[in-house]
């Protein structure tokens, strides 16, 4: 770790050297004919001897720019370009620190020739929404994927886990050609294709079910649409891996790629016991599940430490298809195909402290877990444009299910008085078999004698069959009087069928230039049923055939919601906005137990308010919700012989107030992003446990509604791209993020408030020289506090500390050496939990064949043989320290091929 404060320092050597640097070029586009500024014109500077992009930035309302800290003593290109108009071309060669002022730049409207636009191809073009970036303009080494050349566009972020966000945007989709590939992984595409196929990136708004842009713009999500190089008519390429390694790891992968003009097919498969659920053969990004659990987690003083997963050691297979095809410019159809199946073996070891005025329950446990999951999943999207005025989008899919589970476990509990409570043998074996159909189908209609009058049809359904079995044993031996030492050997038959459907009809009608209104109409039809049929076994005839009613279900839900919501929107001035509306919620319900029937009638008034400023949203709206069905049953379901379950037919519906601010602003010159964003949930009548616990350990459940729950959670941040600097490229990322949370417990007849507190900061910094060397690394810190205001229950404090640090050297020619290291402590697990972790793996890989088609790669995973998985949970006055196993050392030695044949016929 010796070397992050000289990375730290060399960081500030170059960004101060850079900012030495006083080279600058301002000027103001106008049109030559009216003289009026053209803003969000692209400025932009390349180099000359490769057109690769230096610094760009935008003209302002005025139609001034300027760029700032350019190179000297290299001939550049500027490029001016705006829509429609013939682009400004000029060559420099800057002295050092002089600045020039251009003054007034006309841009002729009059189109240039298809001759003139290869020869000068504008490296960055805005085009409305979209923003299109020239790939020839970001030079990337050979055989590089898709992902390396996002990280050279500005305002572009590549996360190491494969997720991108754009200005501070999360992408939600990469398509290729305007087509989806493989759904929304999009990882499938940016890992996987080569970069040199690519001719553009365009990047622009997600607004495919909202065309009226009814989201926000600070929440609407970004789309990357990849455009291939017009001079590839028809190719075929892709893929195909194979590994094998100590401890029987193993890897084995391909993926095939036809495209004939509109014509996409994509074959692909994977197989391994790595834990990579990803087709990446990114062997240290990917492996050990590091790339699987969406962040460093904390909820209630939870704290995770080592592979950051839940721990396992799964072994995938996975394969499909991915087609599309164009009948003409209107009509564009998706087939997707996916297998997937996932066998997960896992072991478990907890140590819990519960705390009951003077007793505190200490049980010490293991768990393990076999788990196998297959899954069938097909899907199709049709999307119809017949004209500009109408717009028709239908996707169905089908998803088959089957998964099959044993677990076994074992726990022993004493208190603090050093007494022996109870041991506890259990096992099952459960299987489950499910469908899931659903189906999305939208309609979008613009009117052609009224601007931003349109007409929105939509409608979705969902429906979802399935069974399960399960069959449990539970010994227990107890050393205190009540319960008495026990055995239950149960079998359990269920059936679930779960439907919902929605139509939805909204009309929207612009009244003046500042004023428009919206009224939506939907009907909704959910029905639900639960049934559960439980059994003992009979010690004479050795079978289940021991029916117990009172422990047997069958709920059943039908439920009809219709919603009435005219919504205004005022447009004070440009870019602040007012959208105010008002939602009649009905709701029938009907439920059904073995002996009791309800019925309700709720009728909810739901305001919601939005305020645009800008980069600036305020926003407030409420929702209303049903308890659901399993909490309402009006019986006592006995799980084991230490836990029981009754519901409360009274229980209300829920509803919640929430109020948001959020900020997201990038600045163009200097390619900084800054975010925030703030929540304030409140609830009314929330639905809260309330627990029974005795001394030895056994508990029952029930629930009520209370007031007065809620959490606040906040979030601000700050992306810094640095121009480049010679064959520098550097970024930042910085972040501090907390929430407090005020919940309701109900112990024992006592209720009070359980209070918990946290705040986290994150900091990273990448750095790459010339494709040759990038080294990136990260740090976090996270703080909780955990504390009661009754009982005098224990306080809870946790802390956690983490590094992640990663170096890619390309030296010599076609060797690629790489290191990785994961770093996490934390100080306050129990004894005989693992406190720190030091994950370091290693690779080396050599390519070769003609075009360094071919790789081999030698990868030694986890090399000190210290990888696990530990966290902390605290919360109804219990904590809980679990490990968990994940993949330990092992080495790896894998081959790469890819295949490429292009056609320019």
């Amino acid at each position: 770790m010796k070397f992050i404060p000289v990375l730290l320092l060399l960081l500030t050597c170059f960004t101060v050297g850079y900012g030495q640097n006083h080279v600058a070029i301002k000027g103001r586009v106008t049109d030559s004919l009216d003289k009026k500024p053209l803003e969000l014109s692209t400025i932009a500077v390349v180099d000359t001897k490769d057109t690769s992009l230096i610094a760009y930035t935008l003209s302002k309302k005025n139609g001034d720019f300027e760029l700032r800290n350019l190179p000297h003593g290299k001939k550049i290109k500027l490029v001016i370009s705006f829509t429609s108009h013939k682009s400004y071309i000029k060559t420099f060669t800057f002295n050092k620190n002089e600045v020039v002022d251009l003054g007034d730049i006309a841009l002729s409207n009059k189109m240039l020739d298809e001759v003139v636009i290869r020869a000068e191809r504008v490296p960055i073009t805005i085009k409305k929404d979209t923003i299109e970036f020239s790939a020839d303009a970001f030079k990337t080494r050979p055989n590089a994927v898709v992902e390396e050349l996002l990280k050279k566009l500005p305002g572009l972020q590549v996360n190491g886990d494969g997720t991108i966000t754009v200005n501070g945007k999360s992408v939600s989709k990469v398509l290729i050609d305007g087509k989806q590939f493989f759904g929304g992984d999009i990882k499938i595409a940016t890992k996987n294709l080569d970069a040199a196929i690519v001719g553009s990136i365009q990047v622009y708004d997600d607004r495919e079910n909202d065309p009226d842009h009814l989201i926000s713009d600070n929440k609407v999500q970004k789309v990357i649409n990849l455009k291939l190089k017009k001079a590839i008519k028809r190719s075929i390429f892709g893929k195909v891996f194979a590994g094998g390694g100590t401890r029987d790891r193993y890897e084995s992968g391909g993926l095939f790629n036809l495209f004939r003009d509109t014509l996409q097919v994509s074959i692909i498969g994977l197989s391994n016991n790595l834990n990579k659920t990803a087709f990446s053969n990114d062997d240290l990004y990917s492996q050990g599940g590091f790339d699987r659990s969406g962040g460093n987690s904390l909820y209630n003083g939870t704290v995770n430490t080592g592979g950051q997963n839940w721990g396992g050691i799964e072994k995938i297979t996975s394969g499909g298809f991915n087609l599309n095809t164009d009948y003409g410019k209107k009509l564009k159809i998706n087939l997707l195909y996916f297998y997937s199946q996932k066998n997960n073996t896992s072991q478990n070891s907890a140590y819990s402290q519960r705390f009951l005025k003077d007793t505190t329950l200490l049980t010490s446990s293991r768990s393990n877990q076999q788990s196998d999951k297959y899954s069938h999943s097909i899907g199709g999207l049709v999307d119809w444009n017949p004209d500009t005025l109408h717009t028709i989008h239908y996707a169905p899919k089908v998803i088959l299910n089957r998964e099959n589970n044993s677990y076994d476990a074992f726990s022993d509990s004493y208190n603090n008085f050093g007494n022996h409570i109870n041991t506890i043998s259990s096992n099952s074996r459960n299987t489950r078999n499910s469908t899931q159909f659903s189906q999305e189908f939208y309609y979008n209609k613009r009117f052609k004698g009224k601007k931003g009058a349109s007409l929105n049809i939509g409608h979705n359904l969902q429906l979802n069959p399935s069974r399960s079995e399960s069959y449990q044993n539970n010994d227990l031996t107890s050393f205190t009087q009540v319960p008495p030492s026990d055995t239950m050997r149960r079998y359990n038959n269920g059936k679930n069928n779960n439907l919902s459907a929605n139509v939805n009809v909204s009309v929207i009608y612009p009244f003046s230039k500042k004023i428009k209104g919206n009224i939506s109409v939907s009907g909704t039809y959910a029905k639900s049923n639960e049934e559960n049929f439980a059994y003992d076994k009979n010690k004479v005839t050795g079978l289940y055939d021991i029916f117990l009613p009172s422990q047997s279900t069958n709920l059943k839900r039908n439920q009809f919601t219709e919603d009435l919501k005219p919504e205004i929107t005022y447009d004070v001035v440009k870019n602040i906005s007012i959208i105010a509306g008002l939602a009649f919620d009905w709701q029938q319900v009907e439920n059904k137990f073995i002996a009791v029937n309800q019925y309700h009638n709720y009728l909810f008034l739901l305001p919601s308010i939005r305020t645009e400023l800008g980069p600036v949203t305020l926003s407030y709206n409420r929702s209303a919700n049903q308890p659901s069905i399993n909490s309402l049953q009006p019986q006592t379901i006995v799980y084991n012989q230490l836990y029981s379950f009754t519901g409360n037919p009274l229980l209300k519906p829920t509803t919640d107030d929430n109020f948001g601010i959020n900020l997201n602003k990038y600045f163009q010159a200097s390619q900084v992003n800054i975010y925030m964003y703030s929540n304030l949930s409140s609830q009314h009548n929330a639905t809260i446990n309330v627990q029974t616990i005795a001394s030895n350990g056994a508990q029952s459940t029930s629930f009520v509604n209370r007031d007065g729950q809620y959490n606040v959670s906040s979030s601000l941040g700050l992306y810094k791209q640095f121009k480049k600097m010679g064959k520098f490229t550097i970024n930042t990322n910085s972040s501090i993020n907390g929430y407090f949370n005020r919940n309701l417990n109900i112990i024992n007849e006592v209720e009070g408030w359980q209070k918990s507190y946290s705040i986290g900061s994150y900091q990273s910094i990448n750095l790459n020289y010339d494709d040759k060397v990038e080294l990136s690394t990260g740090g976090n810190y996270r703080w909780g506090y955990t504390i009661y205001d009754y009982n005098d229950h224990k306080k809870v404090r946790t802390s956690n500390f983490g590094l992640n640090n990663n170096l890619v050297v390309r030296w010599p020619k076609r060797i690629i050496w790489e290191t990785k290291q994961e770093y996490a402590y934390n100080p306050q697990v129990s004894a005989g939990f693992q406190k720190g972790i030091n994950v370091i793996s290693s690779s080396i890989a050599l390519q070769m064949l003609k075009k360094d088609r071919g790789e081999i790669k030698v990868t030694g995973y986890d090399l000190f043989n210290q990888n696990t998985s530990v966290y902390r949970f605290a919360g109804d006055n219990i904590i809980y320290d679990v490990q968990n196993n994940t993949l330990k050392r092992y080495f790896l030695l894998t081959f790469t091929y890819k295949f490429n044949k292009l056609s320019t016929k």
